[in-house]
C-alpha cells in the first residue's frame, strides 16, 4: 500500500507541474548520427507529462511489473559494471610518468565514441574504415561526455566504480544539449573539471544541488 501511495504522490507531482520525459540514450545518438557531420538539433523532449494531469496512466505505469523489472535488470547490470571496469582498465594504459593525465582524455573519448558507434551504427562506422581520422568524433557530444566522464572518474580521480554510477553516467547523454545540469557534488566537479580542458560542455552552465539552496529570484533579474 505504500508502495501505491508513493506512486500516486509522484504521479500528481510530476503531472501537475512543468514535467517531461525525455529522450533516451540510444535515442539521441540516433539524431546524432542522422545529422552528422553537423550538430544534433532535435529536442531533448519525448512526452509533456503535463498532458496525463488527473489522469491514472502514468500512476498505473510507476506501479507496473513492466517498471519494477526494468529497475531489476538495472541494478543488475550496474553490478557487472565494476567487474567490467576491472577487466577493461588495462587496455588503455597510464602516461610514460605511470600516472594517467588530463591530456589523454580526448584519446580515451574518441576511443570510447568508436567503440559505441561499432556496436550501435556499424554501417555508418563503415564509412571511414580507410580513413578513421576523418571521423569527427566531436558530433557525438553524447558518447563524447560518457567516455570524459569515465576517464576524469575513474581513470585520473582514480575512484572504483559504484551501483549509483550505471544510473547517473547515462544520464549524461543529455547534458551537453542543455543550458544548466544540476547534479550532485561529486558528478557536477567531475564536469566542470572536463569543462576546463574540454569543449564538450561548452554552452553549458554545471551546478551542484546547493544551487537550490542558495539561489535566490533576485539573482535572475
Amino acid at each position: 500500500m505504500g508502495d501505491e501511495n508513493n506512486c500516486t504522490h509522484l504521479n500528481t507531482l510530476l503531472t501537475a507541474v512543468p514535467s517531461v520525459l525525455i529522450k533516451p540514450p540510444d535515442r539521441i545518438l540516433d539524431e546524432e548520427v542522422r545529422s552528422y557531420p553537423h550538430r544534433r538539433t532535435d529536442t531533448l523532449v519525448l512526452y509533456y507529462l503535463n498532458a496525463l494531469f488527473g489522469k491514472q496512466d502514468f500512476a498505473q505505469f510507476l506501479s507496473s511489473p513492466e517498471l519494477a523489472e526494468a529497475r531489476r535488470q538495472q541494478r543488475l547490470t550496474a553490478k557487472q559494471m565494476r567487474r567490467q571496469f576491472d577487466a577493461l582498465k588495462p587496455n588503455f594504459p597510464p602516461s610514460e610518468s605511470g600516472e594517467y593525465i588530463w591530456e589523454q582524455a580526448e584519446e580515451f573519448a574518441w576511443v570510447n565514441t568508436v567503440q559505441w558507434l561499432a556496436d550501435t551504427h556499424l554501417p555508418f562506422l563503415q564509412r571511414f574504415k580507410d580513413k578513421a581520422s576523418d571521423l569527427k568524433a566531436e558530433v557525438f557530444l553524447s558518447v563524447q561526455l560518457f567516455g570524459y566522464a569515465i576517464f576524469y572518474k575513474h581513470y585520473l580521480h582514480g575512484k572504483q566504480p559504484e551501483l549509483t554510477d550505471f544510473g547517473d553516467m547515462f544520464h549524461l547523454f543529455t547534458i551537453p544539449y542543455c543550458k544548466l545540469a544540476i547534479l550532485e557534488r561529486d558528478m557536477s566537479n567531475v564536469l566542470n573539471h572536463i569543462k576546463s580542458h574540454h569543449r564538450v560542455l561548452d554552452g553549458v552552465v554545471v551546478k551542484n544541488v546547493d544551487f537550490f539552496r542558495n539561489w535566490t529570484w533576485d539573482e535572475e533579474q
